[in-house]
Order: C-alpha cells, then structure tokens, then sequence
C-alpha cells in the first residue's frame, strides 16, 4: 500500500482500488456466474430494516470454490492475488487467512438493502477491531468486495460511514436503519473490476438498488493467522480439493494457527514456511 492508500484507510476504513481486476478476469469472473444461473438462492441473511427496505428479496451465490472447472478457476485465482497481498500484509502483518466462504451479492432494480452493522472501537472485539500502533495497521476481519458491474452514485448497494471503525460511541438505531442523518451515510459508487477493502469494525450495510442493471458484487473476507470469525468449511480442517490449488492457495486456507505457518510470498505461489523455537 502506498502513503495515500494508508492514510485513506486509516482515516475512513475503508479503500477503493481502482481498475483492481482486468477485463478478462472480470469476465471469466461473470462467464462463470452465468453458466451457474440455477445456483443462485435468496440471501439468508436479509435484515432489511427502516429505509433500507426493499421488495425485492437479494440473491446470492456460494460454494464457487468447488464449481466444475473452469468454472471455479478464476475464484481460486483471487484466493492469493498477486495484486491482493500488499494489502493483506500491510493491515495484517505477514500470515493472514480466508475467513467466510467467497460469495456474491446480485439483485436488480428494488433490491433490498441490509442494516447498517459493524464493530467500531467502543468495546474491543477480537475478531473486528482496527488499531494503529508504532507505524503499522492492525485489523480483525476485512472484507474485499470486487465489484463485476458498475455501481453509480444513487444506484444503491455497499454503503458505509467512513470514520467508524474508530468511533466511541453507539450508532444511533435511525442511522443504522437510514432513516436519519443519511448524510453521513456514504455509498461507495465503483466502475466494474473496482476492489473495495473495507475494515468488519467499520459500520457498514447495504442500502437498496435502484439501477436498472444488475448488481454484482463479490466478497472475499480475510482475517489474522490467528482468528476465525465465521464457523464452517476452513475452520479445522481443509477440504478434500486443496490438493488441486497451488501451494499458496491452500496456505489461503489454512486454519488459524501461528507456529511454523505457511507465509503466501508477493508472487502469490510460493509460500515460505518460517520456523521457530
């Protein structure tokens, strides 16, 4: 991360990284959605509350990982971006790990949002925090969101309220739900192949679409070695089908653990495998 990529997550926690994915990626990316249109199902976790109401139930896609190829390549290809790890070193420090299962958000015109939620800095939470200490970024979980179509200004989807992730006092319910001081509510509007890294702590929701395209937004979240926030496919064990990633894509999905931890190196290949003792 470069001095201005630092100073605007520190400040916001949140970033976006523009033109993050190419063409292709990006299309390999939608080729695959499109060729698995019968997996998608209704987001369980819909919480759409106040004005982030929508009567349109979101859509999701899971378990992408584990498509038929060549349908899960260009997944297992973000797992260990060579773009990607700058980032992940730097608020993580070297060793982190994939937390949640990668999955997509979608939903067209009057799609619901989702409740503004987050951690903040008002009590310590061990798996979504933010702290600064002696020059280096410290996080719990993040969340990468890799945008696969445009999201203009008004059209809805990710929004957040930059600052958050430091602030000391409770959010006020009819902020949380969009229904008051909508201004301080910030809707992050990305063209397609844009990367959003945004900090778990920092509060953050989805506010309802209103495009006439679709939205497609996909997430990749990622925590310290040592942490599990979700329970589930990588929390102790790691599935039968690691054995056909690369070597730095399985490090990826390793469980938490620190003690002669596989290290992803900047080549997202290779991995090194530091001793101690």
């Amino acid at each position: 991360m470069n001095e201005r990529e630092q100073f605007l997550f520190d400040l916001q926690g949140f970033l976006k990284v523009e033109d993050f994915l190419d063409a292709e990626e990006v299309q390999a990316l939608n080729d695959a959605f499109d060729a698995n249109w019968d997996q998608r199902i209704d987001d369980p976790n819909t919480a759409p509350a106040g004005s982030t109401y929508g009567p349109v139930r979101r859509g999701m896609f899971t378990g992408m990982l584990t498509w038929d190829p060549p349908h899960c390549q260009p997944f297992r290809d973000l797992l260990a971006h060579r773009k990607l790890i700058p980032y992940l070193n730097t608020l993580f420090g070297r060793g982190w790990k994939m937390d949640h299962s990668p999955f997509m958000l979608t939903g067209g015109k009057d799609t619901e949002g989702l409740r503004i939620h987050g951690s903040t800095s008002r009590h310590f939470d061990d798996s979504q925090y933010y702290v600064y200490r002696n020059g280096q970024m410290r996080c719990g979980m993040i969340v990468c969101q890799f945008q696969l179509a445009d999201v203009n200004p008004g059209d809805g989807g990710m929004c957040v309220i930059p600052g958050s992730h430091k602030a000391n006092f409770p959010c006020p319910e009819p902020i949380l739900t969009w229904d008051e001081d909508r201004e301080v509510v910030y809707q992050v509007p990305c063209k397609t192949g844009d990367l959003v890294i945004f900090n778990e702590a920092t509060l953050h929701g989805t506010l309802p679409w209103t495009a006439e395209n679709e939205r497609r937004s996909l997430l990749y979240r990622y925590s310290p070695k040592v942490v599990h926030f979700a329970g589930g496919t990588y929390e102790v064990t790691q599935p039968e089908w690691v054995s056909e990633l690369t070597e730095a894509q399985q490090a990826v999905l390793e469980p938490p653990y620190i003690y002669n931890r596989p290290l992803v190196e900047d080549d997202g290949v290779s991995v090194v495998r530091p001793r101690r003792g």
